[in-house]
């Protein structure tokens, strides 16, 4: 009677098992933290865009007072409390600024599947914090950039730390858009012709050219 020895392949593969298996649930893992990185980046840049064309088209429209929607023309004093000719006065204009990162900030809180990062000071020494601005260049057109920059909590912080990558991810978006604003510009020709006309200037030139104004009055009447 002969007797086989049973070949030794299930111990080969529980080995090769016992190897990569590791290896691709490791790959697996790296994917996962990736894909959750990308897909926060793409939130964020995606607020930061929506925030630009959104605020684009309403940065120069602002409701009127009663007294001056009949008349369509706007007092000195509405720009003291409303910011329309935030063209003219930039480095003061910054109520429109403060509401528009308000309005951001709004958008950003509890997004996406990343928690805030909320020590005060990271693991490398940085100090994290969330920071938005709203610029504006002025031209014609004007133009309306939006930076944002979130600080966010590492997926499996812990992890990261012992491999020396940090527990802190700083995610940024950036974004601008045009301002096409011919309704401000008009309203803001009638404040330079406001101010203008409340100086002393104007009304020593208006009296040099009274007489030369009736004449042509007379002109025109005949």
């Amino acid at each position: 009677m002969k007797t086989f020895m049973k070949s030794p392949i299930s111990g080969h593969s529980t080995l090769e098992y016992a190897l990569l298996m590791p290896i691709i649930f490791i790959c697996i893992f790296i994917c996962i933290i990736v894909f959750l990185i990308l897909y926060q980046k793409a939130i964020v840049q995606n607020i930061a865009e929506e925030a630009a064309q959104s605020l684009s088209r309403q940065w120069g429209y602002n409701p009127l007072p009663v007294e001056e929607i009949n008349s369509g023309v706007y007092k000195r004093q509405t720009y003291e409390s409303r910011e329309t000719y935030w063209n003219l006065k930039l480095f003061f204009s910054r109520r429109k600024k403060n509401d528009a990162k308000e309005y951001i900030e709004n958008r950003i809180k509890d997004v996406g599947f990343l928690k805030p990062y909320s020590p005060d000071t990271s693991a490398d020494g940085n100090k994290p914090d969330t920071t938005i601005d709203v610029n504006i260049i002025p031209g014609l057109p004007a133009v309306l950039n939006v930076e944002i920059k979130v600080a966010y909590q590492m997926p499996v912080k812990n992890l990261m730390r012992l491999i020396g990558i940090g527990d802190c991810l700083v995610i940024e978006g950036y974004a601008r858009s045009l301002i096409y604003d011919p309704k401000d510009m008009i309203n803001t020709t009638d404040y330079v012709y406001q101010s203008i006309r409340a100086t002393d200037l104007y009304e020593n030139f208006m009296k040099k050219i009274e007489p030369l104004k009736k004449q042509l009055d007379k002109i025109v009447k005949e």
